[in-house]
């Protein structure tokens, strides 16, 4: 095994040797001398200081095996679906809790924000992203609750759709030459990115796209109730607790 590096490592390539070599099965003494090496240059350039890129983040996310995040999605729409109003919410926090796990299993940790305004998860070291699953249609970035919506800020996203996986952020768009304000579309009550913006996007062959292809058969969809399923789970949680 070649344990030397041609040249002093980045922190991203010296933390995938540093994954490589612990899930590895040969040489353990000599990899654990390795090991050692890697982590003393960690702790010595304080890993608590290191901020991640843009694009070393989208390295790590799209170097995982996709399926584990394309496949609980496609169940998910096949048994619950979107078509029942009062499934909406919960399907689109579910698809957030799939995405942090598929993040948080790149080897990353993530912190939810189930309850903040306009965020969804905190990459430490890196920043507060906000997730948006959209089939069809226009993108609602945010709602504002029946108010008259004065927030005409996009923040940071990762962007889903059944075709593709995307990172939208200020700095990388800015790059390619993009004002988000000619995508942006207040509804007076919601803040809106117009769809348009996908195929600008492949057109000018932004850098953080991924193909995916989310099979999402609404004809033969299930439309089970999510509060269905949390009721019966709630009911077995009682019975437990009264046993």
């Amino acid at each position: 095994m070649d344990i030397s590096f041609t040249e002093e490592p980045s922190f991203i390539e010296a933390y995938e040797f540093y994954i490589d070599t612990i899930n590895s099965s040969e040489g353990d003494e000599v990899e654990r001398l390795v090991v050692e090496e890697v982590e003393t240059s960690i702790d010595n350039d304080n890993i608590n200081e290191i901020q991640y890129s843009d694009c070393e983040i989208w390295d790590l996310l799209i170097r995982h095996d996709i399926t584990t995040l394309k496949k609980p999605i496609e169940y998910l729409l096949l048994e619950f679906g979107t078509s029942e109003p009062c499934n909406r919410f919960d399907v689109g926090n579910s698809i957030e809790f799939i995405l942090c796990d598929y993040i948080e299993s790149c080897g990353l940790k993530v912190n939810e924000l189930p309850n903040a305004k306009r965020f969804d998860l905190d990459i430490p070291n890196y920043k507060k992203l906000s997730i948006k699953y959209s089939s069809t249609g226009d993108i609602t970035l945010h709602n504002s609750n029946s108010c008259i919506n004065v927030d005409l800020e996009m923040k940071d996203t990762i962007l889903l759709t059944p075709d593709g996986l995307y990172l939208l952020t200020d700095e990388e768009l800015k790059k390619n030459n993009i004002n988000i304000a000619d995508y942006i579309q207040n509804n007076g009550d919601s803040l809106k990115l117009k769809r348009k913006i996908i195929k600008e996007l492949h057109k000018i062959n932004y850098p953080y796209i991924y193909n995916i292809h989310i099979e999402h058969d609404k004809i033969n969809c299930k439309n089970r109730l999510c509060s269905k399923v949390f009721y019966k789970e709630f009911m077995k949680e009682y019975d437990e607790s009264n046993k």
